[in-house]
């Protein structure tokens, strides 16, 4: 699960993670979406927790539900009629040619 570290001094800090690399965190900057098993059994990162250098915060994924919306360009569909002989009469109506 991904935790954020946050710089609680006024001064950068160094905070070696468990992979071998380092966070360089300025005054007040937070570190977000660092995997927490670069923090476990850290005794640098106990240390900086117990002077109360820096903060880990858990993170929680928000889960956004999103509804599909039509395209605002998008066609509204026409109500068809449900009784054929409407549309017989439309296409009678609309034909050049009369009945025979």
């Amino acid at each position: 699960m991904p935790v954020a570290i946050r710089n609680l001094t006024s001064r950068p800090i160094f905070v070696s993670l468990n992979s071998g690399t380092s966070l360089r965190l300025s005054a007040s900057e937070v570190a977000s979406q660092v995997p927490d098993v670069e923090l476990k059994n850290n005794a640098k990162i106990d240390k900086l927790i117990a002077q109360r250098a820096i903060a880990v915060e858990p993170q929680v994924r928000e889960v956004v539900e999103t509804v599909a919306k039509p395209h605002p360009h998008a066609r509204e569909k026409r109500a068809s009629s449900a009784d054929p002989s409407d549309q017989i009469a439309l296409h009678d109506a609309a034909s050049p040619h009369p009945p025979a």
